[in-house]
Parts: structure tokens; sequence; C-alpha cells
């Protein structure tokens, strides 16, 4: 009896220590819930994307309630506050104030130009999550003087890996200029929210751009890809370490991106920061991996 009662002792202090870090966020002016807001404890690697109707719920170790938070979302300023501000409340973000050129172009579609074609055997690896903190992997491409008689963006293809880590999922593509000091990721190019669905059955997306007349800018640009961390991008999966019998589970979260090499630096957003990756593998033959994505231009 006594056993019983100190077993259920530790149980009810381990329930003690994780509680459900739940809100919402909204929009200032409009009141309106912020839809697929990344959330990111900036000392720990948690974090949770907000649902449809604005809300978040994730479970945490009730000490984190006093740690930061980072906010981040389209068409709003990058928010840090302690996460007991948002427990159990409703945050209101102010939007940016987006000045968008305007568009006194008319052209016609007769001509295109496809960066970067891939094929299936040219994906080589691939940009997969556990759950935990969302993030950003994006692909820069450089202007090439040839891209003037095709100036205009006019598709963006996401190619994803193989059949085996493949699922239903949501993630949001952004298109960020180039900050020409340090090299990095700036603005948002398009102020719209791009949030792209992929089925089970999918090797890639095509996603239209052409609508916001872009052109090709003359100092590059980031294509970025934004992962989700919502329920309906998480996907339970068992494996079994090396060597061992045991099955284990864990949670995916959807999509897995393709990959190709590169001897290149990527540019990766987490907890706030922009980060440059490099991380050559003996499997990846000596070569950085970026995101496996194709530009079509158009005149």
């Amino acid at each position: 009896m006594k056993k019983l009662y100190f077993l259920l002792l530790i149980s009810a202090n381990l329930s003690a220590q994780t509680i459900n870090f739940s809100g919402k966020l909204a929009d200032q002016e409009t009141k309106k819930p912020i839809v697929y807001a990344n959330i990111s404890f900036l000392d720990s690697n948690k974090g949770i994307s907000t649902l449809e109707d604005g809300t978040f719920n994730l479970k945490v170790d009730k000490k984190l309630l006093y740690k930061k938070i980072h906010i981040s979302c389209l068409n709003y300023k990058d928010t840090i506050v302690l996460a007991k501000e948002l427990q159990n409340k409703t945050l209101f973000l102010k939007p940016k104030n987006f000045q968008l050129d305007e568009v006194l172009i008319s052209k016609r579609l007769e001509k295109e130009l496809t960066i970067d074609k891939y094929k299936r055997r040219d994906i080589k690896s691939s940009f997969g999550a556990v759950k935990g903190k969302p993030w950003i992997v994006t692909k820069f491409f450089k202007f090439d003087e040839k891209y003037k008689e095709t100036p205009f963006l006019k598709e963006v293809i996401v190619y994803f890996d193989g059949l085996l880590f493949r699922h239903k999922s949501k993630f949001r593509v952004r298109l960020f200029k180039k900050d020409t000091i340090s090299n990095k990721p700036s603005l948002d190019l398009i102020a719209k929210d791009i949030i792209v669905k992929a089925r089970k059955i999918d090797g890639k997306v095509k996603i239209d751009i052409s609508k916001f007349d872009l052109e090709f800018p003359q100092e590059g640009f980031f294509i970025g890809l934004e992962r989700l961390h919502i329920p309906y991008n998480f996907h339970e999966y068992t494996y079994t370490k090396e060597g061992g019998k045991k099955k284990f589970k864990a949670i995916e979260v959807a999509p897995s991106f393709g990959a190709t090499y590169t001897k290149d630096s990527i540019q990766v957003f987490s907890s706030g920061k922009w980060r440059s990756f490099y991380f050559p593998q003996k499997f990846y033959e000596g070569n950085q991996i970026q995101p496996a994505i194709s530009l079509t231009l158009s005149n």
C-alpha cells in the first residue's frame, strides 16, 4: 500500500510540473485572429503555430512560463514577450504597414524559363522535422543577365522527399529581399499570406505567383519554406535504435521538403534569428544540402 501511495505521489508531482500553455493571437486593428503564427520558446526546443481561429495549445514544463517566447508571422513585427503574458490571454499584434509599388506593366506570357529543374533522382536528402520549434529554410536565387528576357516571377515549384515520409500537409511560402550588407533575408517581397496544401501523393507542388507582377531583383532574392506546427501536420511514427529491437514513438511534422546538394551555405530562421547553415556530411559527398525549389520566369 505504501508503494502504491509513493507511485501516486510521484505521478501527481510530475503532472503538476506540466501545464497547457494556451492563448490567442489577434490583429490589433481588425481584432481578427492571426492564423499560422509561429511561437517559439527562446531557451527551449519547444514551439507551436496558431490555428485558424488564432488559438494555440502546447504542453510545457511549468517553469517555461517565466521564459521568453518569440512570435513570428508574415505582415506582423516580430514580438518577444514572457510566456506568462500570453498564458490564457489574447495578445494583439500590430500589423506592418506595407508600401507596395504601383504596377504599370502590361505583359503577355509568351516566353518562359525554368531555373533549376529537378528530377526524382536529383533529390538527395530532405528537410524533415520532429515536433519542436517551427523554422524557415531558404534557397537563394542569384540574378543572371539572361533573365532579362523573362524578368517576371511566374511560378515556384517545391519538391518533397521519398514516399516513405510523405504526408498531407500545409506550409507557408515566403519570398525575401536580400539585405545587401548582411547578405541575409530581410523584408518580404509579397505581403499576401501564401499557404500551400500538399496531398500525400504529391511529389511536388506548383505555386502560381504571376499575379504579383514581381520582377527578378538584380541583387537576387530568397525563397523560404516555413514549417507550421499545427495538428494537421503532425504524424506519429515508430522507430528502433540501431542495434536494438525496442520500438519508440515520435511525432513528425510534415512536409518533408526535398533537398539537393550545394557547395554554399544556406539561411535558416529559428528563434527569431537568421543563421548561416553549413554542415557537410560524408553521406552528402562533402556537400551541404538546400531545399529543392525550381523557379519559372516569364516575359
